[in-house]
């Protein structure tokens, strides 16, 4: 699992460099570097610049994760609307992944870079001063745009630098570095915001992003790609269309419910335009995602595998993070904790499961890395609002431990023709970046749900017990709403008289919402973990070969944990 992706917040939006070559664009890379027998100084400065500027970008990202909760109560939002915070970005950076690679190829990507980091400075400064909840969507919609400019250069730049028997190597310290960047981003976003608000994280990052402009304008040396044929236009904007609609959908139920017209109309939408993709995909000679792959029982199961784990793992980190923040004496710092321990168990986890993925058996493998996950959920199960950190901080380690991204990404290359890797690499590296949305803006859901109603019933109780009128009942339920803010002066009056100060049943029923919240939470994720062991035992075995093997350090952009 990558750190900076399915455990950090969001998560690292890598493309396979493989996704170029493939020509999802018509794209083709340099090969003038592989004339060099050597790799140079002045190349590894070349490439270190471009480290750090994505770097910038995940710091960044990490940097949202804990700050999630913060915002929605700076701006009064309902908690289930937090997760257009989210979602507004990946909308952006999934669907322009295409777009932007074949643009750095035909007019240059220094260009392009400096573009993205342009882009994404000024709408970090654009989210710090953000007079409404209206705006700082926007501003995340273009910090989309910006990380979509640069993620797929920094990495089409290691095909252009390095030789190919150094390139792993490159992608090593790229993804070393990432890694890094997501788990301290987190864990010092928390106590960042703590001190000096929520607006800090993105004056930081602007101003990181703007180091980074400057010193990819000095180091970088321009280049270009061959550019033959033509994009799939149509394609890329119903890849839009679909993430628009699908991962809007949970979003939608919160505000609405399921059966509102509007959200039943949206996820139609998102449907009927995956069906249309999948025909669409199938007639031409270069889709923007190629849909044929699933036509395999095997793969078909793997990326469906991929997909739950993803949207489970973020399900669980936005939820978490709202828990934590929101329970009786929470504080947001213990949700960059959280996030920190998690990202860099999976750290250890992801170097332990690369490791043994090309000694033991793959499907036993997968089962048991599955099962710590699993274990860490029951626990997280028996968990309440005040339980200790250093409590969760353990679970949550032992959650991370189980990475299973690499041997997930080693099974999928197994079961695809060797000409279709780069394919396969850009389909998983696509379905990635719709589960991590579509499991966070559902996690922020479901814990609204849960913790509002629990809070609710929590405090009624209470009231009817301390013998508040029940013609009252109903000023109680609005001033749970608030959390006691706004309170009836019929009901201040009735509360004084019984001696009740409203401040300790609201607290008490604070306490209550967010237990039952992580709980059903953690029950819920467990589910889709047994899911996904099922799906696992349903892989039919293959043998391996040396051929699949020696194919995969080319993919290791999808690899690190």
């Amino acid at each position: 699992m990558k750190a900076f992706t399915t455990h950090g917040l969001c998560f690292c939006l890598l493309l396979e460099l493989r996704l170029y070559k493939k020509n999802i664009g018509g794209s083709k890379m340099d090969v003038t570097v592989t004339k060099a027998s050597k790799t140079t100084k002045e190349q590894w400065i070349q490439y270190l610049a471009l480290v750090f500027s994505a770097f910038i970008a995940v710091e960044a990202m990490a940097f949202q994760a804990p700050a999630v909760p913060v915002i929605s109560m700076h701006f009064q939002i309902p908690s289930h609307l937090a997760g257009l915070i989210v979602l507004s970005f990946y909308i952006m950076s999934a669907t322009l992944y295409p777009i932007t690679g074949r643009l750095a190829d035909k007019y240059g990507r220094k260009k392009v870079l400096l573009i993205g980091m342009l882009i994404f400075a000024i709408s970090e400064f654009a989210a710090a001063v953000s007079p409404t909840f209206s705006f700082l969507i926007v501003a995340r919609m273009f910090q989309g745009v910006g990380v979509a400019c640069i993620f797929p250069i920094v990495i089409a730049f290691i095909g252009v630098i390095f030789q190919e028997d150094k390139r792993g190597m490159a992608s090593g310290v790229f993804n070393s570095v990432q890694a890094i960047g997501a788990m301290l981003g987190a864990g010092l976003a928390g106590f960042l915001i703590k001190v000096y608000g929520w607006p800090v994280i993105y004056w930081v990052s602007g101003g990181l992003a703007t180091l980074g402009f400057i010193v990819i304008l000095i180091f970088v040396k321009e280049s270009k790609g061959v550019v033959t044929g033509k994009l799939d236009y149509l394609g890329s904007m119903m890849l839009f269309i679909i993430a628009g609609t699908i991962l809007s959908v949970s979003t939608l139920v919160g505000q609405f419910g399921f059966t509102s017209p509007i959200t039943l109309i949206t996820l139609g939408a998102g449907l009927l335009t995956i069906f249309l993709l999948w025909i669409y995909s199938n007639r031409i000679a270069n889709p923007i995602i190629e849909l044929s792959l699933l036509k395999k029982k095997a793969f078909a199961i793997i990326i469906l595998i991929y997909l739950i784990y993803t949207a489970a793992m973020q399900l669980l980190l936005y939820s978490m993070s709202f828990f934590l923040t929101l329970r009786p004496d929470g504080d947001v710092a213990h949700s960059g904790l959280f996030f920190m321990f998690n990202s860099g168990a999976a750290v250890i986890g992801g170097l332990i499961v690369g490791k043994l993925a090309d000694k033991l058996n793959n499907k036993k493998l997968l089962i048991a890395t599955f099962t710590f996950p699993l274990v860490a959920m029951i626990l997280f199960t028996r968990i309440d609002a005040f339980t200790p950190i250093s409590t969760i901080l353990l679970i949550a380690a032992f959650f991370g431990i189980g990475a299973a991204t690499a041997i997930i990404i080693k099974f999928a290359l197994q079961n695809i023709p060797s000409t279709k890797y780069g394919s396969g690499s850009g389909l998983l590296a696509i379905v990635r970046d719709f589960g991590a949305p579509l499991g966070s803006t559902t996690g922020i859901v479901m814990f609204s749900h849960f913790n509002s109603n629990a809070k609710t019933s929590s405090l009624v109780q209470q009231a009817t017990d301390a013998g508040v009128s029940p013609e009252l009942m109903g000023a109680v339920e609005q001033a749970a709403v608030t959390n006691g803010a706004t309170i009836s002066e019929a009901l201040a009056t009735e509360l004084t008289t019984l001696g009740i100060k409203f401040e300790d049943l609201i607290s008490t029923a604070l306490g209550q919402g967010a237990t039952e919240a992580v709980q059903n939470l953690s029950y819920t994720v467990a589910g889709f973990f047994v899911v996904i062991l099922l799906l696992v035992m349903m892989i039919p075995q293959k043998k391996e070969t040396a051929t699949v093997i020696a194919a995969i350090p080319l993919d290791e952009s999808l690899k690190t944990n």
